[in-house]
């Protein structure tokens, strides 16, 4: 009888995890304030901006920190002040001291001629003493007024950062996720974060999957994730996965890191697929592998006489089952293994007509490439 046979060929067998989650941020930055009590005065940035590091998000109300910049700055006008009145009265002390040394310098020199009388002397002395005295006291003032300006110049650069600090700026730069900060709203360090930006704006896929699944899946392996809204899947690699499964689920947590695309959003459902192994095997159209009790076979023809051989399958998917034993490339087989073929029969072989789900066999045989010329079958 005429039969439909199909040639068996060695094809790129692709072992697929199936993988679904959601998107997310690969890094969530908590944007706290730095000073608690102040109210919020300003909101600069909405969701969905992308902002730069050091860009500013918020403004907190800073009229009693710019009131205290106001006084420091009087404070240090006055300080500068005092210094300079200081500076004068060392300045007068110096001349003062020079000039009495010069005195008792004569009078000392001019006391053993008896030109100078012990009295004369002992008035120089005294006064050149007093002037020393006075020079070490104006250089105590000035060094008080000098450390009284260097006071309220840490002051000033306390009152500065506070004012700068009333500015809420982005640590890294990313995109904002969420905003939590309202006009008028009092800042608090352990209250929510004011906003959450998506570091660098890098997205993610993140998955939970099955422990059957999780201990085949490695760092590295590629993947391919079907995002809604676009027509062509984003590629990505597994970057990390968890380090032990939940014990209640018994599943575990993998995070896929997806090459850059502006139109990913985080929150967004998605599924796809990971490359967990590859290999090259012989293979069948589905329709030509026989089940029954546990064992697989299929119908061989050679020299016009069918043959039954027992084969054991391995992935399988679409109309495609990749073939472990029992077949080897170049073998035909029945393409249909109906219970209407026996061991030993005698049948005309016809390759060319078109297959019951619309596959020639010239569209097979493009299928079951060699494995270094393309894909052949995935699960």
């Amino acid at each position: 009888m005429p039969v439909t046979v199909v040639v068996a060929r060695q094809g790129l067998v692709k072992e697929v995890i199936a993988v679904v989650g959601t998107l997310a941020a690969r890094e969530e930055i908590q944007v706290h304030p730095s000073i608690e009590g102040r109210a919020i005065a300003e909101i600069l940035i909405e969701v969905g901006a992308r902002v730069e590091a050091g860009q500013s998000l918020a403004l907190l109300d800073s009229k009693d920190t710019r009131l205290a910049l106001d006084k420091n700055t009087v404070s240090m006008q006055r300080a500068k002040v005092a210094i300079a009145a200081e500076r004068s009265k060392v300045d007068i002390a110096l001349v003062s001291a020079r000039e009495a040394l010069k005195r008792l310098e004569r009078s000392r020199s001019l006391r053993p001629k008896g030109a100078v009388s012990d009295q004369t002397l002992e008035e120089h002395e005294t006064a050149y003493d007093r002037a020393i005295a006075e020079l070490e006291l104006a250089r105590s003032s000035l060094a008080l007024a000098e450390g009284d300006e260097r006071l309220i110049a840490s002051e000033r650069r306390e009152i500065e950062l506070a004012l700068e600090r009333c500015t809420v700026r982005a640590p890294r730069a990313g995109i904002v996720l969420e905003r939590s900060a309202n006009v008028g709203a009092l800042t608090s360090n352990s209250g929510d974060p004011l906003f959450i930006i998506a570091g660098d704006g890098a997205i993610e896929f993140v998955a939970e999957v099955t422990d059957a699944s999780f201990v085949r899946l490695k760092e590295g392996m590629t993947a391919r994730i079907a995002v809604p809204g676009l027509d062509v899947p984003v590629t990505g690699t597994v970057r990390l996965t968890a380090a032990r499964l939940d014990p209640k689920t018994r599943s575990g947590s993998v995070r896929i890191e997806l090459n850059g695309h502006g139109a990913l959003i985080p929150g967004a459902y998605a599924r796809g697929e990971v490359d967990a192994a590859q290999r090259s095997n012989i293979l069948v159209p589905g329709t030509a592998v026989k089940s029954a009790g546990g064992f697989s076979s299929v119908y061989v023809v050679k020299n016009d006489l069918v043959s039954v051989r027992n084969v054991k399958v391995g992935a399988q998917r679409d109309n495609l089952v990749e073939i472990l034993e029992g077949v080897g490339d170049g073998d035909m087989v029945v393409l249909k293994a109906g219970g209407f073929l026996k061991d030993r029969d005698r049948v005309i072989p016809i390759p060319e007509l078109a297959f019951a789900d619309g596959t020639t066999q010239r569209e097979l045989s493009e299928a079951l490439l060699p494995a270094d010329a393309g894909e052949g079958i995935r699960r």
